[in-house]
């Protein structure tokens, strides 16, 4: 399998909400627009679809080139043909979150109230209410569900509370050195961080969109500090040492003498010219209100995840330790929630899942190529009983475009399966009733079997589908080669 393909050229789309969101605190948000983009091709049964979650000062740019870029999309490593996040199975979303200054709605945008920026007018919004915007925009494309939801810091946090806020909707969840709440170090972190932007005398209370200063001092301050917590001691060691910069001694003044000071100015001015300090204000501030515990228990809050769930730390990440992360894990266990647990062994700190391509590749598309029968089986069950006869049989066939239908008796258990061909046989013996043709030692599969077990059975017997039973052989759905040919298809 080859990790250096990309995806070529991408274009950044928009979703042009035509109703107001509604907001955690009550707040109304006008009609907002989220920009995203798609890699891959959605299949015909909108099974294959993958949403990934960008981190603070992320965009819906994850992959592949836009025109002119010097680089590519921020995970291009993970998106694109024969990468784990395989564009040749999955369709992949990225969104912009709302708040933010990629092109979804933010405090840089038109107020259409006021006809001038939002500024501070921009209301204050959470976790919950980016996640709630990102359904707005799943349901705009009309997919029924997500075969996984992925994304790591912030990003992993929108993960989490897409397991909690829509459970039914999302089949597996992916959460990557991320918190199941924010801590008082990060919280102070992030006060820090804010006031070194309030403070800065350009700032003007969040009003300088009409002039041509912009508090980007204190955004650069900003972003240096948030910095230091994205790397390690040991990457920090390793990178720069206590080596100067383009000298061979100390000049004893208040220059910035040392590597480390050189890279965490330049990472602060670049920052400035691509992010908007009002949205680095609130998107702080949402990172500062999620806990999902709302005073109960870790394992209380997390009783909603059906999802299966892969939770993966990094070694060196002391912004998101691997002990919180345990404790995350901890608590799906105790609710029987089929999860995962990988640590990432890096120097590179918080930021090693935007890095380490290798270990990143392995653990995902393990947990990936684990995929079960829940995850891509149609719900919508259509049976007969046993009593039915063959013209009604016929006629569902006819109507629901089906070439096989389970007959249940009427405790709506399986007691075997009508057919097509069975249908040509009733014809050719002059049968009436549906128990006269049926087949009755039939084939099933539960909804946690594994696909690529179902798939070798169904070649087996040479068979287009299986009707998914429960533990009391009520049919529950049914899952056919189209719904996975897009996920094991090469």
């Amino acid at each position: 399998m080859s990790y250096e393909k990309s995806l070529g050229t991408v274009d950044t789309h928009y979703f042009h909400m035509d109703e107001d969101l509604k907001l955690e605190t009550g707040d109304i948000l006008k009609k907002p627009t989220i920009a995203y983009e798609t890699y891959g091709v959605l299949n015909n049964e909108k099974s294959n679809v993958i949403l990934v979650c960008h981190a603070l000062t992320g965009d819906a740019h994850a992959a592949g080139w836009h025109n002119g870029d010097k680089k590519p999309g921020w995970w291009d490593i993970i998106i694109g043909p024969g990468k784990p996040l395989d564009t040749n199975r999955y369709f992949i979303i990225c969104s912009n979150v709302i708040g933010s200054c990629k092109g979804t709605t933010g405090p840089s945008d038109i107020n259409p109230d006021t006809g001038d920026y939002y500024g501070l007018d921009f209301p204050i919004v959470t976790i919950t209410d980016m996640v709630h915007a990102q359904k707005k925009l799943i349901d705009h494309l009309e997919i029924p569900y997500l075969y996984c939801v992925v994304g790591g810091s912030m990003g992993g946090m929108q993960v989490l509370q897409w397991t909690l806020s829509y459970p039914d909707i999302v089949r597996n969840a992916i959460m990557i050195a991320s918190g199941a709440y924010s801590t008082p170090q990060q919280i102070a972190f992030n006060a820090v961080e804010r006031r070194s932007i309030i403070e800065d005398v350009n700032w003007n209370k969040g009003d300088y969109y009409h002039t041509d200063k912009r508090p980007e001092q204190g955004l650069s301050v900003a972003r240096m500090m948030a910095h230091i917590t994205y790397l390690s001691n040991e990457s920090m060691y390793e990178k720069f040492g206590r080596r100067l910069q383009d000298k061979n001694t100390f000049s004893y003044d208040f220059s910035n003498e040392f590597q480390v000071e050189s890279y965490l100015e330049h990472q602060g001015v670049t920052f400035t010219q691509r992010f908007d300090a009002n949205s680095y204000l609130y998107l702080t501030k949402a990172l500062d209100y999620f806990d999902i515990r709302n005073n109960n228990s870790l394992e209380e809050a997390l009783k909603p995840i059906t999802a299966r769930m892969l939770i993966m730390s990094i070694s060196s990440d002391w912004l998101y330790t691997h002990e919180h992360m345990e404790d995350i894990v901890m608590a799906l266990r105790s609710n029987n929630v089929d999860v995962s647990y990988s640590r990432l062994n890096s120097e590179y700190g918080h930021d090693a899942f935007l890095i380490e391509n290798g270990q990143m590749n392995y653990i995902i598309s393990n947990f990936l190529s684990k995929a079960r029968v829940k995850d891509v089986m149609s719900h919508k069950v259509i049976t007969l009983t046993d009593g039915a006869d063959i013209k009604e049989a016929a006629e569902l066939m006819m109507t629901c475009n089906k070439t096989h239908i389970p007959i249940v008796d009427t405790n709506e258990k399986i007691v075997g399966l009508v057919t097509a061909w069975d249908l040509s046989k009733a014809i050719a013996t002059n049968a009436e009733n549906i128990e006269d043709i049926m087949t009755r030692n039939v084939y099933t599969c539960h909804e946690n079997d594994s696909i690529f077990d179902i798939t070798t059975k169904m070649k087996e017997h040479n068979i287009s589908g299986l009707p998914v039973i429960d533990e009391e052989d009520k049919v529950i759905g049914s899952i056919t080669t189209a719904h996975i040919s897009n996920l094991l298809d090469k």
